[in-house]
C-alpha cells in the first residue's frame, strides 16, 4: 500500500502569533511527485533523516480525507533545540498517521455502512527546561470508531544540545531501587486524586490499595514520564507519570497525572544531574483536563 508522505506545500507559510508556521498537508498524496516503486505505485514518503535543515520540518501536519481527520502541532520552541528532537516528533507523527490511515481504509472496505472517519490529534509542548535537558508533554487523542475516542499524555526527555532521547532512569542511581523507595508517594497521590474525583473521602485507603495492585515501580520506569517545571526558574520541580483513561480507572474518571516532588527522589539523582532539580513542582496546564 502506498505510504503516506509529508507533503510540502512549497513556500506555504502561515503567519501565526507573529511567527512563521510551516504546514504540511497530507490529505491528497496524488498532488505530490515521487519515484515509482517496483509495483508501479508512486512512493511519496519523505525520509525525515534526509531533511537538510530544521526549517524544513513542519510545525503542523494536517490530514482531512474520507478516512482520517488528523492534526499534529509541535511547539515552535522545539525547533530551537537540536534538530534531532523535531525530526523524532515529526517522524513519530508520520508513522502514527500512516498506520491509522491504513487501518481506517481496511475498516471502511470491510464494513462501509458503519465506518466513521478516524480522528487523531497530537499536541507537543515543551513544559520545562533545566541545563541542557528539555522536558516535553504530548497530548494524544484518537478515535477509531465506537462510542467515543480515547486520549493520553506522553512524556519525553531529550538532551537539548544533542537531541539524544533520555528517560527518567537516565538520571537516577540504581533506578529500580530509587523508584521503589517512593512508591508510597505514587500510590498515595493516586488515591488522593481518586478521592477528589469521587468525593468519597472514606474510600482513601481502598483507592490506595487498588493503586498498589495496579501500579508498580517497573510501570513507572517503563512509562513515558517527564520532568515538570519548578517554582524556581530554570529548574525541575519533580517528575510526572501519566495514566490514560482505563489504565487505573474507568473512562469516566479520565486521565491521571501523578507528580512526585524532586525533594522525594533528590538523594537518588546522579551527581552530575543534581543541580537540575530544586524547588517545588509548578502546575502544568494540560489538554483533556
Amino acid at each position: 500500500m502506498k505510504r503516506l508522505a509529508l507533503i510540502a506545500l512549497t513556500g506555504a507559510l502561515l503567519l501565526a502569533a507573529g511567527c512563521q508556521k510551516q504546514v504540511r498537508d497530507l490529505s491528497d498524496v496524488s498532488e505530490t511527485s515521487g519515484e515509482v516503486d517496483e509495483a508501479g505505485e508512486e512512493d511519496t514518503a519523505i525520509d525525515v533523516a534526509t531533511i537538510a535543515s530544521v526549517d524544513e520540518l513542519p510545525r503542523e501536519i494536517i490530514v482531512d480525507d474520507e478516512f482520517l481527520k488528523a492534526e499534529v502541532t509541535i511547539d515552535e520552541a522545539v525547533f530551537s533545540k537540536a534538530p534531532a528532537i523535531g525530526m523524532d516528533l515529526v517522524e513519530n507523527a508520520q508513522i502514527r498517521i500512516e498506520a491509522m490511515s491504513e487501518d481506517a481504509q481496511a475498516y471502511k472496505a470491510a464494513d462501509p455502512d458503519y465506518f466513521r472517519a478516524y480522528g487523531l490529534r497530537i499536541n507537543w509542548d515543551i513544559v520545562a527546561e533545566s541545563g541542557n535537558v528539555v522536558s516535553l508533554e504530548g497530548f494524544h487523542y484518537t478515535f477509531t470508531g465506537g462510542a467515543h475516542g480515547n486520549y493520553f499524555t506522553a512524556g519525553r526527555l531529550y538532551n537539548g544540545a544533542t537531541g539524544e532521547p533520555m528517560r527518567l532512569s537516565s538520571f537516577l542511581r540504581e533506578p529500580q531501587a530509587a523508584i521503589q523507595t517512593h512508591m508510597n508517594e505514587v500510590w498515595t497521590e493516586i488515591a488522593r486524586q481518586k478521592v477528589k474525583k469521587s468525593g468519597n473521602v472514606s474510600d482513601l485507603e481502598r483507592f490506595r490499595s487498588e493503586a498498589m495492585e495496579l501500579v508498580s515501580a517497573d510501570m513507572v520506569l517503563a512509562g513515558e514520564g517527564n520532568f515538570v517545571p519548578s517554582t524556581l526558574p530554570g529548574r525541575f520541580g519533580g517528575y510526572a507519570v501519566h495514566f490514560a483513561p482505563y489504565d487505573i480507572g474507568s473512562y469516566a474518571e479520565g486521565a491521571y497525572h501523578v507528580t512526585i516532588p524532586q525533594s522525594v527522589f533528590r538523594e537518588s539523582v546522579k551527581q552530575q544531574y543534581v543541580s537540575l532539580f530544586d524547588g517545588e513542582p509548578a502546575a502544568v496546564e494540560r489538554l483533556g483536563e
